[in-house]
């Protein structure tokens, strides 16, 4: 068998003469990868074909079988399937000699036309619920077809599983015992239930070599015939889950996006759902076992080891899912309950007539509900809740301020403090945290005794111990009646309520067996009964989970009640707002010109740090959000603004020491003679200042201002933001505003860094001139230091420099806003215009500097101060007020006490060493630009350097599915900006470069 095997190689001029003696043509050919039959791709002209060569002696009623299912499925089918292409004779296929003499079977086939799913990425919820649907397609197409060639005996056929015992052999010790754990899955689960499970012929062989995708991953067709066999209907889907779960770190929500696809097509039976996941490990050990029994006959054919692999990885991570949970995951994928024995819990506990015991004994009105929640104002600042110590006082200080003595609440609660390591999994889009509460949190001090509600038996008591576990935990069974069993989960107690108890023991209703932890003991929370009713504890050994992922609510919901329907008196009364009706009420409410990032939007609930939190509890690395200046919600930068408010807030016609000290603390990081402050309320109404400073101080009304440039919202800003102006809806450029050229060395027209700054400069005289011939003169200049909209870009060395001299030459001011640019954000420098060795006249800056909260400043020289004071007096009636000053003071303190500005630097240099390497990497990457953490990277088509700017959408969108937070910029919106809180560190960089690199990968950003 074994040298047969190995002389089955076909060389091209023999496949050409076959070609042109039975098709008369003449063309190249090329191998492609198969396992049964051999394929070539047959090129000639601008047409294509698939030969197919069928092995020595094989059966032509095999390809007869075939094609009846093409022939069959092809009127109506809404996929691509190949045609037969007839001989010069008419025939479907003919017979042709080998170069050993023996006969195969030869055919022609149309070419279908796209990308091989296997060659697609990502594997998307959508590209999973596609294929799910074309299994769906397939069974509904296939259903009243049958043929008697289809009822053979067939080595894949996963209802055969067994029949492959003696080769688990194979297999080393510990792959031994995987193959086992899962043959005996499915004789205990499959092989009972086998004869009652619906048959027909199936397709067989979905995998993701044999199904073509179009450019958006939509399934468009499907190729090879060869496996199509009648057993049961289930196997369809089960083998194309095997092959759609493959090197998914989350196979189980894979498979149940297929399992939804596919339902929608063709309903599936219950007995179908019960059977499926074992189904679907067996394929995966057929797929092993056949793998290595090819590896013994064709060692040298890669192909048959392609599967195997991935395969047992798969099994490898399945091996830790119970298959009732499958099952219970695969209900809800279909839209029913989940968890069937929930209608039955539901039944009984809605009789009105179920009589238990309070689980803590004390007054129902000494309880008040506790929002813990994403958006908890109750819970507060993260620092709140980083440590027993401060999380025992601020549910303490929330009892205190409700009155009451005790706290409740907590079911299908998402929750902040969950959203550490310990609750983290990699997801199929990246990280997920198990941040929704599945049981009844009850807040009372250390030492309460617990009581059972229930009659019932110890079935595990364990000191879960470790940071955030439950520490002693104890779990009750309570047989209702024969079809209703359930368990109660009793967490956080102290280790002496472990003493003395065993499992089996008895526990009578309303007797106290145990009594709650202090933080030493009961996994480091604040003293509280967890407690959670369970509808299956799923054979689970360890600690069950008392949260889950928020993706996974409904079934875990399912199977874990809310206890508020024995305790009544614990219903949580807060109903969550739907992202749908926020969006529905923002369009009623809000102005329709105001955007929403995302084509999917966030619906943010928290921030912390470099993170956001969405209303799920997800956390999100924020590398966009420049204003939160020093991390969003500094506790720092909280508690000074939280404790100037509680003294006071009110306008600078008073004295006040908190004003004077930031305008001290503010001026000693400028350069002379940038000596004097402003303060107000945006970076918006200080360039509105600082324009109507330099038109005051020069008599004068004429602007130069940089194309693509953006200065705020005011109407004097938007005059001189060409990003706005020349953009969407815009007015067209005012006659008083006069627009210099972006200094792009990527794509503008002068390329050579050593000279650009030269060139691009000469422009400021060409407009000087033309303001002179008219018998004018600029007011001044207003720029970014690096020109955010415009693309990050960073102006060539001596630009600024020429610049600026031109203009003070005609008396005009120079405005440097360094609303996005300064604090230290540039790394090199403390504003980014000292990069280019300048002194502005003004400098404006804007929320950045207090942390997000509406504060801004306006910096200048004396000598535009004297200009400005025409004897109309400046009030402003919040600019400068305690609070905002505090805040400031705060965030320059954070910047220095925390090294915020080495620290842009580090990790400026990062992330723009692993930019450039992937640049090297990815073409579409056309170039890294900027300083310290205002960056950018500008996506390019081709070595034309056409903007990229539907690949840079897709790329922010697929980074924010994956758990990070960019935008696009630039005039062709091709730029990805890169502005993050100061804090970030070396993990998020390379959480992001290992996320981008991803999605870089995938075919939607391919050029």
């Amino acid at each position: 068998m074994a040298s047969e095997v190995l002389t089955l190689e076909l060389n091209r001029r023999i496949l050409r003469s076959w070609l042109h003696t039975h098709w008369n043509l003449e063309a190249e050919v090329n191998p492609l990868a198969g396992e049964v039959d051999q394929n070539f791709l047959v090129v000639e002209g601008r047409y294509k074909f698939l030969l197919k060569v069928s092995r020595p002696d094989a059966d032509p009623n095999e390809i007869k079988f075939q094609q009846s299912i093409q022939e069959h499925l092809a009127p109506g089918f809404k996929y691509q399937i190949p045609e037969t292409v007839s001989t010069n004779r008419g025939e479907a296929f003919t017979s042709e000699k080998d170069e050993q003499g023996r006969i195969r079977l030869i055919r022609l086939q149309s070419w279908v036309e796209g990308t091989p799913l296997a060659e697609f990425k990502p594997k998307s919820e959508m590209v999973l619920n596609s294929w799910g649907k074309l299994c769906g397609d397939l069974s509904q197409g296939l259903k009243d077809f049958d043929h008697p060639y289809a009822h053979r005996h067939y080595k894949w056929n996963p209802s055969l599983v067994l029949e492959m015992n003696e080769y688990v052999k194979l297999f080393s010790e510990s792959r031994q015992k995987l193959a086992i754990h899962f043959l005996e899955l499915f004789e205990r689960e499959v092989q009972p239930r086998i004869d009652d499970l619906r048959k027909s012929v199936n397709y067989n062989d979905a995998h993701d070599q044999n199904l073509i995708v179009n450019k958006d991953g939509a399934i468009t067709g499907l190729i090879d015939f060869g496996d199509a066999l009648y057993c049961e209907t289930i196997n369809e889907l089960a083998i194309a889950c095997a092959y759609a779960c493959m090197d998914l770190p989350d196979p189980l929500a894979a498979a149940a996006h297929m399992v939804k696809g596919y339902h929608q097509q063709f309903k599936l039976t219950e007995k179908e759902l019960q059977v499926l996941f074992p189904l679907i490990t067996a394929r995966l050990i057929l797929t092993v076992i056949h793998a290595a029994q090819n590896q013994l006959l064709e060692p040298e054919n890669e192909y048959l080891q392609i599967s195997s692999q991935p395969a047992w990885k798969l099994l490898k991570k399945l091996a830790s899912v119970h298959p009732r949970l499958a099952y219970y995951r695969f209900r809800e994928a279909c839209d029913l309950e989940p968890c069937p024995a929930r209608k039955i819990f539901d039944g009984w506990a809605s009789r009105g007539t179920i009589e238990v015991h309070p689980v803590i004994n004390f007054p129902k009105e000494d309880f008040t509900p506790l929002d813990l929640s994403i958006g908890s104002r109750q819970l507060g600042n993260n620092s709140n809740f980083e440590n027993p110590v401060t999380f025992q006082t601020t549910i303490q200080n929330s009892l205190l301020d409700s009155g009451k003595k005790y706290g409740y609440g907590g079911y299908d609660e998402a929750r902040p403090f969950y959203t550490t390591d310990n609750y983290k999994a990699i997801g199929n889009n990246g990280p997920k945290w198990r941040t929704t509460h599945l049981g009844l949190d009850l807040w009372c001090p250390e030492g309460t005794p617990v009581y059972a509600p229930l009659a019932g038996e110890i079935v595990y008591l364990k000191d879960n111990d470790g940071d955030r576990n439950y520490g002693p935990t104890i779990i009750l069974r309570h047989e209702i009646y024969q079809d209703l069993v359930i368990y109660t989960l009793y967490g956080h107690l102290s280790w002496e309520s472990l003493q003395g108890k065993r499992s089996g023991g008895r526990i009578q209703k309303g007797q106290a067996f145990a009594e709650l932890g202090g933080a030493s003991e009961n996994g480091n929370w604040p003293p509280h009964l967890h407690f959670q009713i369970i509808l299956d504890l799923m054979d689970w050994e360890n600690d069950f989970p008392g949260v889950c992922f928020p993706g996974e609510k409904k079934t875990w919901l399912s199977i874990c009640p809310d206890p508020a329907l024995l305790f009544p008196e614990f219903t949580n009364l807060v109903a969550p707002q739907s992202q749908e009706s926020l969006l529905a009420k923002r369009k009623e409410f809000l102005g329709p010109n105001l955007s929403i990032s995302y084509e999917d939007p966030l619906k943010i609930s928290r921030g912390f740090r470099q993170y956001l939190y969405n209303n799920s509890g997800q956390k999100y690395l924020d590398l966009v959000n420049n204003v939160a200046h020093v991390g969003h919600e500094h506790p720092e930068v909280v508690r000074a603004g939280q404790q100037q408010m509680a003294v006071l807030n009110t306008n600078t016609r008073y004295l006040h020491k908190n004003i004077l000290q930031l305008a001290e603390k503010l001026t000693e990081k400028f350069p002379k003679p940038l000596s004097v402050v402003y303060f107000v309320n945006s970076g918006s109404e200080a360039n509105e200042l600082a324009l109507r400073m330099i038109r005051t101080a020069t008599g004068r009304k004429d602007v130069i201002a940089m194309s693509s440039g953006y200065h705020g919202n005011t109407a004097a800003s938007i005059d001189v933001s060409s990003y706005k102006f020349e953009g969407k809806g815009g007015a067209g450029k005012p006659p008083t505003t006069h627009l210099l050229d972006l200094p792009d060395v990527f794509r503008g027209k002068y390329k050579d860094m050593k000279t650009a700054g030269e060139k691009y400069a000469a422009q400021i005289h060409d407009i000087i001139s033309h303001l002179d011939s008219q018998g004018k003169a600029p007011a001044g200049l207003i720029a970014e230091s690096i020109l955010s909209c415009g693309g990050q870009i960073v102006p060539p060395p001596d630009y600024f420099e020429r610049v600026y001299e031109a203009v003070k030459a005609t008396g005009g001011y120079c405005i440097a806003d360094e609303v996005q640019t300064g604090f230290g954000r540039v790394g090199e420098a403390y504003w980014a215009f000292e990069l280019q060795q300048v002194v502005p006249d003004i400098v404006t800056l804007g929320k950045p500097f207090g942390n997000g909260h509406p504060i801004g400043a306006v910096i200048c020289t004396p000598e535009v101060a004297k200009a400005f004071e025409t004897g109309m007096e400046y009030f402003n009636t919040f600019g400068g007020n305690p609070v905002s000053c505090a805040l400031g003071l705060s965030v320059m303190d954070v910047i220095e006490k925390e090294g915020l500005q080495v620290n842009a630097l580090n990790m400026g240099e990062l992330i723009l060493h692993g930019l450039r390497s992937l640049k090297a990497e990815y073409p579409i990457i056309g170039d890294v630009r900027g300083h310290g953490l205002f960056l950018g990277f500008e996506l390019v088509k081709n070595e034309e350097r056409d903007p990229a700017s539907i690949q840079a959408s897709y790329l922010a969108n697929r980074l924010r599915q994956r758990k990070i937070l960019t935008s696009t910029d630039g005039p062709q919106h091709n730029v990805i900006k890169l502005k993050p809180p100061l804090c970030i560190n070396q993990n998020d960089v390379e959480f992001f470069l290992n996320e981008l690199e991803s999605v870089l990968s995938e075919n939607a950003m391919r050029i």
